[in-house]
């Protein structure tokens, strides 16, 4: 009698189970990828920059059964300058003895140098054979300096982000991914509006932390990032796959600057 009545708890019990798996993996992984990024800082000027990018980096992710570690350490550059005035040319003419005159000229355009870092922890609500759903936090710090004769002002963003995604298992190869995340708040430096800092007994790397650092929320910080991947499985071990990415952000100290960036990327990854 007991038998059956314990019965249908044993057969819940044993679906309920054989619906969830422990996807269990330690991978180091690899990326390469091409970027374009517009950028407009009132700061310094008026105009829209446009960059075009390379970007690569090194990346971690772990799993053991609903807990999910990441982390990655990124860079990219690549040309700036406003699409608007792209051949836009500085002229220098130098005369010699005999009174010779020669104009040499070249494009005004400058650089971008990006880092981004992020390590960040998720945890799933919902763990199935073919499905995960996952809420956690992210670290993430971004520092873009831009360089030569096109300075619109380097800034540094510490945040931390919400965040969340959603994994699909298709068979034993096939995963695609789709993941959004949002800052709570964060410690971001813009340059100051001079062009220029200087404080007594401090490098410029410090005066530059030390001066232009505000501690920001909603209201005065917004940033959208949303990426999407596709992996398959080579072996046990191995895995290739493709990745996009984009980015919007806002910041309103001192004055408004606005950016969003698409990346697309391949990547390969070896189980450790």
């Amino acid at each position: 009698m007991r038998l059956f009545l314990f019965l249908p708890f044993w057969v819940l019990a044993l679906t309920g189970s054989s619906q969830v798996t422990n996807k269990a993996y330690n991978r180091l992984g690899f990326l390469a990828g091409w970027q374009q990024t517009r950028i407009a800082d009132q700061q310094f000027s008026p105009l829209t920059y446009h960059a075009s990018e390379w970007s690569a980096g090194i990346f971690y992710d772990a799993k053991n059964f609903k807990s999910n570690w990441n982390a990655s350490l990124e860079g990219a550059t690549g040309s700036l300058f406003p699409p608007q005035y792209a051949d836009r040319r500085l002229y220098n003419s130098t005369e010699d003895i005999n009174g010779n005159i020669t104009t040499d000229s070249f494009y005004v355009r400058g650089n971008t140098r990006t880092i981004n870092f992020r390590f960040g922890y998720a945890y799933d609500l919902v763990h199935t054979q073919d499905w995960t759903f996952s809420l956690g936090g992210t670290l993430r710090n971004q520092l873009m300096y831009p360089s030569t004769f096109v300075n619109i002002g380097i800034m540094n963003a510490a945040s931390f982000l919400l965040t969340t995604e959603a994994t699909y298992y298709a068979g034993n190869k096939n995963q695609l991914s789709l993941g959004v995340s949002m800052p709570v708040m964060g410690f971001n430096t813009r340059f100051p509006y001079s062009g220029t800092v200087s404080t007594p007994n401090q490098s410029l790397l410090e005066a530059f932390f030390d001066g232009g650092t505000h501690f920001v929320s909603f209201n005065k910080y917004t940033q959208l990032n949303v990426n999407g991947s596709w992996r398959y499985a080579l072996s046990d071990k191995t895995g290739i796959g493709l990745q996009y990415d984009f980015m919007w952000q806002r910041y309103t100290i001192p004055v408004s600057l606005k950016q969003y960036a698409g990346r697309i990327a391949a990547t390969i990854d070896i189980k450790l």
